[in-house]
């Protein structure tokens, strides 16, 4: 125990690694770096590690401080903010591990910026007509996530999230949104750098030609008979119409009985007074009364007979 307190304490043998995405980006493309620390083989966490960037002509093109995590690891990305414009060339990485101000290890790595080619983005669709299309497109910003559109509305796809490729291209399927309506429609590709590109899918008529008219169909049967209408209202009285022609006179009726002697008159004056003699005069009377009832009996009759 005294032996192990009086001697110094061995010093930790620290390794670090660097390291790149990819061995050569375009201008304007973003660079991610990697790398590991350990010490005596084990991850060494919490310790700082500065990551410093040169360009091709000696220039500083990034510099941070980034953390080793519980693992070891660490990780940093940027992009040059001079974008198309950046120096092409070799480009240096230099990353130093430091404990309590102490530098404990350095590495450093190399990768090459290439010149920018302008690609203009293309979509292909393989079929181009029909319900369903498979879509290819090339020339997008790499890694961009791409936004597929049918006219104005967004596509399902598949997969779901559609992202470019290291080198811009992308593939995905695609149903029609409007199956029934037959016509051509515009189909959109967009990526996060607004580079778009559109193709055209056509949707066929898929309702075939009107068949021939069928057969009559059986008759049905006899409906139930209605309810009786309501009562019309009374028409107008006819126009009278015109009097009728005069009958024959009817036969002359039979002569009526005679009647009964009326009671005898007072005595006459004596002739010699040269005045009418009352008899005579009763006798005028008696027959006139007869002639009036034998020509009330006969109209009477007459009336009946033309009735």
């Amino acid at each position: 125990m005294a032996l192990a307190m009086i001697l110094p304490a061995m010093a930790a043998t620290y390794s670090l690694t660097v390291t790149t995405g990819q061995a050569s980006y375009i201008q304007g493309a973003t660079v991610t770096i990697t790398g590991a620390l350990t010490a005596d083989g084990s991850p060494a966490a919490g310790l700082l590690v500065g990551i410093q960037v040169t360009d091709s002509i000696g220039n500083n093109a990034y510099s941070t401080i980034v953390t080793t995590n519980a693992t070891g690891a660490y990780s940093t990305s940027f992009s040059s903010i001079l974008g198309l414009l950046q120096p092409t060339g070799t480009y240096t990485i230099a990353a130093t591990a430091s404990e309590s101000g102490n530098q404990v290890a350095s590495q450093s790595a190399t990768y090459t910026v290439t010149a920018a080619v302008t690609v203009v983005p293309t979509i292909t669709l393989s079929p181009s007509t029909g319900v369903a299309t498979t879509i290819t497109g090339t020339g997008f910003s790499p890694a961009d996530t791409i936004t597929i559109t049918w006219g104005n509305l967004t596509m399902v796809t598949v997969p779901n999230t559609v992202s470019a490729s290291s080198v811009g291209s992308f593939a995905a399927m695609a149903t029609a949104l409007n199956q029934t309506t037959p016509g051509a429609y515009l189909i959109k590709a967009v990526d996060q750098h607004s580079h778009s590109a559109n193709a055209t899918f056509t949707v066929p008529n898929l309702q075939g030609p009107t068949g021939p008219t069928g057969a009559p169909g059986a008759t049905g049967a006899t409906g139930a008979t209605g309810a009786t209408g309501a009562t019309g209202a009374t028409g107008a009285t006819g126009a009278t119409g015109a009097t009728g022609h005069v009958g024959e006179t009817g036969a002359t009726g039979a002569t009526g009985a005679t009647g009964a002697t009326g009671p005898q008159g007072p005595a006459g004056e004596d002739a010699t007074g040269g005045d009418i003699p009352v008899a005579a005069l009763s006798l005028g009377i008696v027959a006139l009364i007869i002639a009036v009832l034998a020509a009330v009996i006969a109209i009477t009759l007459r009336r009946k007979i033309a009735s």
